[in-house]
C-alpha cells in the first residue's frame, strides 16, 4: 500500500464539513456552489487556470484555513472525499471552467497530467519508439507533445494500468 493511501487532505475535510453543516450547497447542473452565510453564490479566483475558493472553517479548537478548485470542491459535496492523497479530479472536455458533476472524474494524478491519453496507447507509443518510430510523429499521431512522449518513454507516466480510486460516498 502505498504511504497515500487512506489520507485525505485538510482542504477536502474543511469542504466535506461546510457541505454537512448546510454551509454550502452544490448546484451540480450548473457547477457552482451557494453559501448560505453570505446569501449568494460564492465567486471563485482563477489561480493557474482554475477556479479556486478560500475556505475557511473553525471547528471546535481547530481553525482550517486553505485554497481548493472549484472542481474539487464541488467532486467533494457530491460524490464525497477521495481515499487517496494521489486522486485528482479532473474535466472530461478539458475545459477549466466547466465544473458540471457530469464534466468530472476522479483520476489518479499521473493520469491527469496527461489528458485522454490511456495506459494501453502509453504502451503502444513505446513499442513503437522501440520499433524506431520517431517522437515526433508519435507526438502528431497521438495528438500529445514531444515532451509527454519523453515522460512516457522514461518512465515518469503511465507506468502501471489505471487503478480505481475511491471516495467516501458514492
Amino acid at each position: 500500500m502505498a504511504k497515500t493511501d487512506n489520507l485525505i487532505r485538510a482542504t477536502d475535510f474543511a469542504v466535506f464539513l461546510k457541505g454537512m453543516r448546510g454551509d454550502w450547497v452544490v448546484h451540480p447542473d450548473t457547477g457552482r456552489i451557494y453559501s448560505n452565510s453570505i446569501g449568494d453564490f460564492l465567486k471563485p479566483s482563477v489561480k493557474a487556470g482554475y477556479q479556486s475558493l478560500v475556505v475557511n472553517l473553525k471547528d471546535g479548537e481547530r481553525y482550517y484555513q486553505g485554497r481548493v478548485s472549484l472542481h474539487r470542491a464541488i467532486w467533494v459535496l457530491c460524490r464525497g472525499i477521495p481515499l487517496s492523497l494521489n486522486a485528482e479530479v479532473d474535466h472530461l472536455d478539458g475545459d477549466r471552467e466547466n465544473n458540471r458533476l457530469e464534466n468530472l472524474r476522479l483520476v489518479p494524478a499521473e493520469e491527469n497530467t496527461v489528458r485522454n491519453l490511456t495506459f494501453e496507447e502509453a504502451e503502444e507509443i513505446r513499442k513503437r519508439s522501440r520499433e524506431g518510430v520517431s517522437w515526433k510523429v508519435l507526438a502528431e499521431e497521438f495528438k500529445i507533445s514531444y515532451s509527454t512522449i519523453r515522460r512516457i518513454l522514461a518512465g515518469k507516466t503511465h507506468k502501471a494500468p489505471t487503478k480505481k480510486l475511491v471516495c467516501g460516498r458514492l
